[in-house]
């Protein structure tokens, strides 16, 4: 499953920060690791997102897929565990990746850069009412307090953790429960007006799932 769009608009402040330039810049692959990172702070604005910081001038994507080919190798919800060989409930779904760049979807902040036993090397970003993560990663770009845009390049993918195989597990939270990404996916890949994508990501939504 791909999604193909050209969407327009950004925030012109995350453009002064200058290791996020750099991460779209330079030779990713060759970055080192980052240190396990978390944001202490509570978020309190409902969203990073505000359309007083999107000149009309600024041609910078609204939102962006998490790899640049989209294979989904197994769905959200119940599934019988590939290692543990009983029925759970999967969070996110899981995409096809080898050595890939893995991408934030939308603009937002860094909340945890961090390593688990279950999910590996991940990055957590807080978009709002919504939170995306990304785990299994190889290596992770960017840590926690850093403004990314859609489209940055936060780390490549990997098989660390508990995997059976190199992928992205992708994970959608909305007010902090998981929903099914790929129509999250479909829903801003959709939106070509950044008032739109203001509204979709600033107020409650029960289409989502």
């Amino acid at each position: 499953m791909l999604f193909l769009f050209a969407v327009n608009g950004y925030a012109q402040e995350f453009n002064s920060v200058i290791r996020n330039e750099q991460v779209n810049t330079v030779e990713v692959k060759k970055k080192p690791v980052i240190k396990d990172t978390v944001v202490k702070e509570t978020i309190i604005r409902d969203t990073a997102y505000s359309s007083n910081y999107l000149p009309d001038k600024e041609p910078l994507a609204l939102a962006s897929l998490p790899l640049n080919d989209i294979k989904l190798t197994s769905g959200f919800g119940y599934r019988i565990h590939p290692i543990l060989g009983n029925i759970k409930f999967h969070n996110g779904i899981d995409l096809s990746a080898r050595e890939a760049n893995i991408f934030s979807v939308l603009h937002g902040i860094v909340v945890i850069s961090s390593y688990d036993n279950i999910i590996g090397n991940y990055v957590v970003i807080n978009h709002g009412l919504y939170e995306t993560t990304y785990g299994h990663l190889s290596v992770r770009f960017v840590k926690a307090g850093d403004l990314v845009k859609a489209g940055t390049i936060i780390g490549i993918s990997g098989r660390t953790g508990r995997v059976t195989g190199e992928h992205l597990h992708f994970i959608v939270k909305y007010r902090g429960q998981s929903i099914n990404p790929l129509p999250f996916l479909r829903e801003i890949m959709t939106v070509n007006r950044k008032e739109e994508l203001t509204n979709f990501l600033t107020k409650a939504s029960d289409n989502v799932n």
